[in-house]
């Protein structure tokens, strides 16, 4: 059985109290969740839900128990499922929704993960959040990202996984990321923990694509730090940089 993380979420969001943007786009996680969860609309507790999730996306959470960072991802449930309730139709809160799922099974038994039906429903919601929005490349990201992580921490076609339709959707939807670094230094984070091997010459690349898209905001420069310095390991060590990259994607 399989606890999927998914770590690769939409940042467009329509109209976000500007005072929760503000601190988000500085990087204060915090008080971006708090100045967001006042407002009751989709966009707002969208947001609510991406800053509870972005100290777990980044491993600034770490140092905390396994218990306190799944009460973080089931805070970040309630805030996209109150975002849901709101704008069914609202593509980025089923996102956020099937990522914060992604995260609690990390932190649960992976048997207990699957029979709480929690890959299904992560993918579930990145289905919905793609047919609402089929050009969004991050709901086509995810949903690359659902694929191989199952199909490399369970098997291929658990649950309908597969790793080279996941490996096809990633690239489809890097190609089309524009000026955000998230979905290829994801992107290289899941061909490394596959196969760096096989794919490193393929992650290296991607990871300087992240190094050099410039959209700004104090979480793609986290990302592009992060980027930076798995792309050394990589160069040096592919063994030592597959150890990294199923951390950060299993943490």
């Amino acid at each position: 059985m399989i606890a999927v993380a998914l770590v690769m979420l939409s940042f467009a969001l329509s109209a976000p109290h500007p005072g929760a943007l503000e601190a988000y786009e500085r990087g204060d996680w915090a008080g971006a969740e708090a100045a967001a969860d006042v407002r009751s609309d989709a966009e707002n507790r969208t947001l609510a839900a991406q800053a509870a999730l972005t100290p777990l996306m980044l491993g600034d959470m770490s140092g905390a128990s396994r218990s306190d960072r799944r009460e973080i991802a089931r805070r970040a449930q309630d805030h996209a499922r109150a975002a849901i309730a709101a704008d069914p139709g609202y593509a980025p809160a089923h996102l956020r929704l099937a990522a914060a799922i992604g995260f609690e099974a990390r932190y649960i038994n992976p048997v207990r993960a699957a029979m709480m039906g929690l890959p299904q429903e992560g993918k579930r919601h990145i289905e919905t959040a793609l047919s609402l929005d089929p050009d969004d490349p991050w709901a086509e990201g995810m949903l690359g990202a659902w694929h191989m992580e199952v199909a490399r921490r369970a098997r291929p076609g658990m649950f309908g996984s597969d790793a080279e339709e996941g490996r096809d959707r990633y690239r489809a939807a890097a190609a089309r990321a524009g000026d955000d670094p998230s979905i290829a230094f994801h992107f290289a984070l899941a061909l490394i923990a596959a196969d760096p091997h096989a794919h490193g010459d393929e992650a290296l690349a991607l990871l300087d694509e992240a190094r050099a898209a410039d959209a700004p905001g104090a979480f793609e420069d986290a990302i592009r730090a992060q980027a930076g310095a798995l792309h050394a390991l990589l160069a040096r060590d592919r063994e030592a940089a597959q150890t990294e990259a199923i951390r950060r994607l299993e943490e």
